[in-house]
């Protein structure tokens, strides 16, 4: 009868471990299929991220071929005599004896991204600074300010041209003369010597 007892305990016993190495196998199991569901949920965040990712450098991409598109066309047209001349040429011979000559083709290509007049950067560089003879600061041609005691900067002459562009069309739009230029600075006879820089161009 003794043995019969001792043999259901340790039946008993051994089933209970069975039970118990059953639960934490489940738990284990529970776990890890946590663990699964998390890892999945961040790769699925990625792979959105991914395609995201994807479909903004797309639009980029095709927003620079538009551009670049556009660039080659208005180049093409400027050279048309009929169409108002070959306004790079005519920027390099206006800065030929400056320090920005050669700058003609960035000086368009800046005014057309801006849908600026061509004329209007060039015309201004030489009444700011000669040109570039005369900087308020590193490559600052246009006698643009930082803050009131402070003038801007750019490490090129290239970023300082393109710069100047966006700025104008910025703060101006589809700014054609300097009449139209409220602001930009403080002298009564800005707009027209400008004016008549533009009309040497």
């Amino acid at each position: 009868m003794t043995v019969a007892i001792l043999a259901v305990l340790l039946g008993m016993r051994l089933a209970s471990a069975k039970v118990e190495q059953a639960n934490n196998e489940t738990k284990n199991h529970a776990r890890e299929l946590k663990v699964l569901r998390h890892e999945n949920k961040v790769l699925s965040s990625q792979v959105r991220h991914l395609k995201e990712t994807s479909k903004t450098l797309d639009q980029i991409k095709k927003k620079v071929y538009q551009i670049n598109k556009r660039r080659s066309s208005l180049v093409k047209w400027a050279a048309l005599p009929d169409r108002g001349g070959d306004w790079i040429n005519r920027i390099d011979r206006y800065l030929a004896s400056s320090p920005l000559a050669g700058q003609g083709r960035t000086f368009y290509l800046a005014a057309v991204d801006a849908g600026i007049e061509p004329r209007l950067s060039p015309a201004i560089a030489m009444i700011e600074s000669g040109a570039g003879r005369a900087n308020a600061n590193t490559n600052n041609f246009f006698g643009r300010k930082r803050t009131a005691s402070t003038w801007m900067a750019w490490s090129t002459k290239e970023d300082a041209i393109n710069n100047q562009a966006q700025y104008i069309s910025r703060m101006w739009g589809k700014a054609s003369n300097p009449y139209q230029m409220r602001g930009y600075a403080t002298s009564p006879v800005w707009k027209g010597n400008v004016a008549r820089e533009m009309a040497r161009i």
